[in-house]
């Protein structure tokens, strides 16, 4: 049995419905699911309003624990640091009580200072936790390993979301990315791809596929884990807490 907290991510249930019902809607049922946490998703706000407080609240009333996920690249396209919007979503992390903000790297190339990173970062209440994403500057597992081998240089505490199926869309083998990138591993996205209609889609994880589950048993027992694929049912909570068991036996 794992050791993992296990997180749901508000995504999983449907884009639509939950930027139609907003975020707090769901954190009950993650709760009756039996999860350790819920990943907020920045991108699922309605507008520009974000209900940090009540979130807060909400969650802490329930006893989850709260992580925070936004859409942004690190490093802008010509290579230069996004200082103020990560300072942004530090401040929006800290307001929501996130133990976490999940970003994204970028457009990293290396040879530029870090200090006024190491400041912010130090700063910082919320752990930064940089992910391999779909695109195919950020999403390589080696621009990842150089840029965490340069914080750990320079002493800046940042480290890495690993996701499992993010991989199909580098084209990036992911075993030897959870090779390169396990030391710099806080944190582990979960999903299956397949293919449809010529495109990548997130599907559930299959019980019975060892692929996953040798790419989750990289990384140490105690990382937290995170649901971020469908989860679609009458029941809500039977199907999420399926899932959450499922993740927590891996």
């Amino acid at each position: 049995m794992s050791k993992s907290p296990i997180f749901v991510t508000l995504g999983a249930f449907g884009v639509d419905l939950v930027r139609r019902d907003g975020q707090e809607a769901f954190l009950a049922d993650i709760a009756a699911a039996g999860a350790t946490g819920a990943e907020i998703r920045r991108e699922l706000f309605d507008g520009p309003y974000c209900p940090l407080h009540s979130l807060r609240k909400a969650a802490a009333d329930l006893g989850l624990r709260l992580r925070y996920s936004a859409p942004f690249e690190l490093f802008r396209f010509d290579g230069t640091l996004a200082l103020d919007g990560l300072a942004e979503l530090v401040a929006e992390a800290e307001t929501l009580g996130a133990e976490a903000l999940k970003i994204c790297l970028g457009h990293y190339a290396g040879g530029i200072a870090l200090d006024e990173l190491r400041r912010l970062v130090d700063r910082s209440f919320a752990k930064i936790l940089v992910e391999n994403d779909q695109t195919p500057h950020g999403g390589r597992w080696a621009p990842i390993a150089a840029f965490m081998g340069d914080c750990q240089r320079d002493g800046i505490d940042i480290r890495a979301t690993f996701d499992i199926g993010n991989w199909r869309w580098s084209g990036d083998d992911a075993a030897a990315a959870a090779r390169g990138l396990a030391p710099y591993v806080r944190y582990v996205h979960c999903k299956a791809v397949a293919s449809q209609d010529d495109r990548l889609i997130t599907i559930p994880l299959d019980p019975a596929d060892r692929t996953w589950r040798d790419l989750v048993a990289s990384f140490p027992a105690d990382l937290p884990r995170a649901i971020e694929f469908p989860l679609a049912g009458e029941d809500r909570v039977a199907v999420t807490r399926r899932y959450v068991e499922l993740l927590a036996s891996a």
